[in-house]
């Protein structure tokens, strides 16, 4: 073996050196750190800036009403989202209210509360508009001592984790069972807690409220923008989570006003902070707060099953119908043709997600069907137009004169078709069938939309705990990577196994 040059072993030493220096800079320069200021002060300061709030909130003229030259205003589906953009430098500050925005302060190195209001009002429980029972729950609120409401709030908004659990619905449940509409990533109104259970200020006072009422509660998981629809549509009976009062939501649903709330923004720590663990610590910290802590790895578990379960079940019903309207259009009469050009047309010109918001929010408004079937049927409907026209361009590629021959030999219509074009045509659409379903396995990444928790989901529910992005994100794009992969070679298998060209030929009693 030859000797290394001395130089060589001089420059590995230089860049172990080096190395080892920038780890320890990064460990020891949090500790001669300042302490934090706000990066802005005064509404002044933020002027031509950019500020974001959570979709679905009538802020916007708020905010400009005390900034009114801001750049621009942007809106994002949950406060990690808004946590990472403003930590990223993407926006500069986001509208909150106070409960939550000043937990997101204590928990986030490199945010603070800005020291200016925005104003005052009520968090408050939504009702469909005139709903005779929100008056029944009015009363029943009311009965609620003002000491128990006040532990109720020091409890939620407070540091120690451990207690925050909610009671159990040990009471009978004699006037039935309520459904409500919760946001799932406001902390500490409204979040997901150990083993996916939503718990939260707003959910334990409305347990409380049930119990004087005796009715159960079944309380349902979502997006904030996604819990009005579900009151006015009849879905849930009430919507909570972190809802804060105004003029303009009062115009569509009423509301039961239980504790005050004031108007916040959240902007970055002065200069920036660094990390007060060393990277490797820290990068550990961070995975044991992703899937460790509360058993966070069973919800991407479950959102894994549920991903694949709505995949496998919409593609395969959208098999069916894919083949139910290549025979409709055999028989190759007016109304069925016209019938195939329309839902060819209309699932080609709609966006998916619109399919499943009108789907759940509008057709099936009024049905007691459960979010996941309702995906199901949604991506199937999908897929059943793009599996028309796979098969359909596949038939017209097989040559006309296999089905005369068929014909010609004393074979019907129906079993020229059966067993010699469908055969041949086989060959062109599997393969592009298989594409096809692949491509809808992601598609169902917007599931979460109409409220399924699938893989996409339960990855932003974690986020909303940790707010943290790198873990949850990775993490998910690798689950992806995965069952895309195994799908596809799935698929493969089935449709090697089912071309009998490829399969492996034996002579009879031959070697």
């Amino acid at each position: 073996m030859k000797n290394r040059p001395i130089g060589y072993r001089k420059a590995l030493s230089r860049i172990a050196a080096a190395f080892m220096l920038v780890c320890f800079v990064l460990t020891a320069l949090p500790m001669f750190a300042a302490a934090a200021e706000p990066e802005f002060k005064t509404f002044s300061e933020l002027s031509g800036k950019t500020i974001a709030a959570i979709t679905g909130s009538p802020f916007e003229d708020l905010i400009r009403e005390h900034i009114p030259d801001v750049k621009e205003v942007q809106f994002y589906p949950s406060s990690p989202d808004m946590t990472l953009a403003l930590l990223d430098g993407k926006i500069d500050a986001y509208f909150m209210n106070n409960a939550v925005g000043e937990l997101i302060a204590n928990k986030n190195e490199g945010i603070e509360v800005f020291p200016q209001s925005l104003g005052d009002s009520d968090f408050g429980i939504a009702f469909a508009k005139n709903s005779p029972e929100r008056a029944k729950w009015q009363a029943a609120y009311e009965t609620i001592p003002q000491d128990t409401r006040q532990a109720l709030w020091k409890k939620w908004t407070g540091a120690d984790d451990s207690i925050k659990t909610l009671p159990p619905q040990d009471w009978e449940g004699a006037n039935g069972t309520i459904k409500a509409a919760v946001c799932d990533t406001l902390e500490p109104m409204s979040y997901v807690g150990k083993d996916g259970e939503l718990i939260g200020f707003d959910e334990e006072m409305i347990l409380l409220i049930a119990k004087q009422l005796d009715v159960k509660v079944e309380f349902t998981g979502m997006e904030f923008g996604a819990m009005m629809p579900e009151v006015q549509s009849g879905k849930a009976l009430i919507a909570a989570g972190s809802i804060v009062v105004t003029d303009e939501r009062e115009e569509v649903v009423d509301f039961l006003r239980y504790a005050p709330a004031s108007y916040i923004l959240l902007v970055r720590s002065a200069g920036g902070t660094g990390n007060s663990e060393g990277f490797f610590a820290g990068l550990s910290a961070s995975f044991k707060r992703t899937f460790i802590t509360d058993g966070r790895w069973k919800l991407l578990l479950s959102g894994l099953g549920v991903t694949l379960i709505t995949a496998v079940c919409s593609g395969a019903l959208g098999t069916l119908i894919g083949f139910g309207l290549v025979n409709l259009r055999r028989k190759n009469n007016i109304i069925g043709n016209k019938f195939i050009e329309g839902y060819g047309g209309l699932f080609a010109g709609l966006p998916v997600v619109v399919v499943l918001m009108v789907l759940y929010y509008v057709i099936f408004a009024a049905a007691n069907i459960p979010a996941m079937i309702v995906a199901i049927i949604g991506f199937a409907l999908i897929f059943g137009s793009r599996s028309y026209n796979v098969i359909q361009n596949a038939l017209s590629a097989v040559d006309s004169g296999q089905r005369e021959a068929a014909l010609a030999l004393g074979y019907t219509e129906g079993k020229a078709f059966r067993e010699v074009v469908l055969p041949q045509a086989a060959n062109v659409y599997l393969p592009l069938l298989r594409a096809q379903f692949i491509m809808l396995l992601k598609e169902t990444s917007i599931a979460g939309y109409i409220t399924v928790v699938d893989l996409t989901r339960a990855g932003d529910l974690i986020r909303s705990r940790t707010m943290e992005a790198f873990f949850p994100l990775v993490v998910v794009a690798l689950l992806y990577f995965i069952l895309t992969k195994v799908m596809s070679k799935l698929l493969g298998l089935i449709d090697k196994s089912r071309d009998k060209q490829r399969r492996e030929r034996r002579i009879k009693g031959v070697d």
